[in-house]
């Protein structure tokens, strides 16, 4: 019985350690991680100019079969579709151009990244997309050759500093009448931060005072900052004329020449004199007054206007100082005060008390002048001399044509013809710019016409053999939009083609500044259009002022 047992016992044990087959497992299929993307728009909304760039990146691991880019932009304030596109591949980096979005307005866009293998592994993100020039805008950048273009530059500056000082300088009074009389306005860049800032030189009429004021522009904000940079906390410099940037001493920073006048609104009120502005190099300005120039007996002569720049080509840039019946030319040193009386040329119109000298011995007859311009007219490399002026038939404006070393004498002199046959006095050249309108090498004039402060036109001077004759083709005007008569001219670029064009810049009236124009060239012509719609800061500025 016990053998039986034990045979038994064997058989239980080698059946229980008899190896077994084990059964095929199951396929397993791997998870796909979810799909994960980043563009480089996902910090919010995104200013588009024009054309849209857009990366799309993938950070999760790629389906084997690729995954599927599906991208739909429509202009929302139309709901017209933009761009619609999908495109399959193995990539994990997608970039893309999109085009069209031209017109100023609001855009979405919608990105969707899915995998072929799994349509349920998706992922979309809708971006909004605005064409806002403004939200772009940083301000207006300074030439890089500023400096070597000098005080040219900063006066057909493509900056309206006329409604830069309505818009941002803080008022004084009855604003609209004499924030910016006159010429008392220029460009630069006073901080030297590489944007163009705006100076105001202020004015007085009938007792009212405006200050004299820096408008900084400040990249954070979009505005133009109301600062005084002046040492001295100067706010005054009576009715300024004309106020000049150029650049005086060996630094980059901007300097001023600013020719002090009477208030015209009080009789007998006293001259202010010439002073010159330097900058100090960290920020603020150092005011030279320039009293000594100007011989003690003559300085009851109100001072109209002048203009700077090398006469002599020694380079140093040369002051022309106009008191109406006197004119002077003071010669330009290297080292403070800038100017020197030493050796100084008056020209007269009545030499029966006062002596006429060129600086070289010799007299030049050239009448009352109340304006000028310095600039080479016969591209010889010498600037000469436009002159503002009058006589006893009228207008008598004159070409002072330079004879060499900042010499002007009576065999220099061009006269230019009169606008119209009237002898009235205040019929004048307000301002000028000087180019070859006809392509014939020869320059000619552009002049700003100040019909007695009636009206105004804007005209050309054809140079041919020597001679200036008027064109009104050149530029057509349509004075029923006029208010009051421009200060100045501005000859700049305004459309990027290349060609420079036509502007001007206004007394603070807002009246005026509502319709500014610009005369946009167009092979020989200059074609009147809106200013406004060729810069879109500045017509934020005037939606604002309406």
């Amino acid at each position: 019985m016990i053998r039986v047992i034990f045979a038994l016992g064997v058989l239980f044990l080698f059946a229980c350690s008899k190896t077994e087959v084990p059964a095929t497992p199951p396929v397993v299929v791997a998870q796909e991680e979810a799909i994960k993307f980043t563009t480089n728009l996902d910090t919010g909304t995104y200013n588009v100019a024009d054309t849209l760039p857009l990366v799309i990146t993938v950070s999760s691991k790629l389906p084997s079969a690729g995954i599927i880019y599906s991208i739909l932009v429509n202009w929302t304030d139309s709901s017209k579709q933009i761009c619609k596109l999908d495109t399959s591949l193995t990539v994990s980096s997608f970039s893309l151009n999109i085009p069209g979005l031209k017109k100023s307005g609001n855009y979405s866009l919608s990105i969707t990244v899915t995998s072929k293998s799994t349509t349920t592994n998706t992922l979309n993100k809708s971006i909004p997309v605005v064409n806002n020039p403004l939200g772009r805008f940083m301000g207006y950048k300074v030439n890089p050759n500023a400096k070597q273009l000098g005080s040219n530059y900063w006066k057909n500056n493509i900056v309206l500093s006329d409604l830069v000082t309505i818009a941002f300088q803080t008022p004084l009074g009855n604003r609209n009448r004499y924030g910016t009389f006159l010429m008392g306005l220029t460009t630069g860049d006073f901080n030297n931060d590489g944007y163009v800032d705006v100076f105001n030189g202020g004015a007085s009429f009938q007792g009212q005072q405006a200050n004299s004021t820096f408008l900084i522009w400040n990249a954070s904000t979009k505005k133009f900052d109301d600062k005084n940079l002046f040492n001295d906390g100067t706010t005054s410099f009576g009715n300024p004329t004309n106020v000049m940037s150029l650049y005086l001493n060996n630094d980059n920073y901007v300097d001023l020449v600013i020719f002090g006048h009477a208030d015209e609104g009080i009789p007998n009120s006293t001259n202010e004199p010439i002073s010159i502005a330097i900058s100090d190099g960290k920020g603020g300005y150092n005011i030279i007054k320039l009293n000594y120039l100007i011989p003690s007996e003559l300085q009851r002569f109100t001072i109209e206007g002048g203009d700077v720049n090398d006469l002599n080509n020694d380079g140093f840039p040369d002051l022309f100082v106009n008191c109406n019946s006197h004119s002077y030319i003071f010669w330009g040193i290297s080292s403070p005060p800038y100017f020197t009386n030493k050796g100084y040329g008056h020209f007269v119109s009545d030499t029966t008390n006062f002596k006429s000298d060129n600086g070289f011995g010799e007299v030049v007859q050239i009448g009352p002048v109340y304006g000028s311009n310095i600039v080479d007219v016969n591209k010889d490399g010498l600037n000469d001399m436009i002159l503002n002026s009058s006589g006893n038939n009228g207008q008598e404006h004159k070409i002072l044509f330079n004879q060499g070393k900042g010499r002007f004498n009576q065999n220099g002199i061009v006269k230019l013809p009169k606008y119209n046959n009237s002898t009235e006095i205040g019929i004048g050249i307000q301002d000028c710019v000087v180019d070859d309108l006809n392509g014939d090498g020869l320059n000619d004039i552009i002049g700003l016409i100040n019909l007695s402060g009636k009206s105004w036109d804007i005209v050309a001077y054809i140079q041919k053999d020597g001679l200036f004759f008027i064109d009104k083709s050149y530029i057509i005007i349509d004075n029923s939009k006029s208010k009051d008569p421009p200060v100045r001219l501005v000859y700049c670029d305004f459309n990027n083609d290349g060609k420079k064009d036509i502007t001007y810049g206004d007394g603070a009236d807002n009246r005026q500044i509502i319709y500014k124009r610009v005369f946009i060239r167009n092979d020989n012509k200059f074609i009147e259009q809106d200013f406004y719609q060729y810069d879109s800061y500045m017509k934020s500025l005037l939606i604002n002022l309406k």
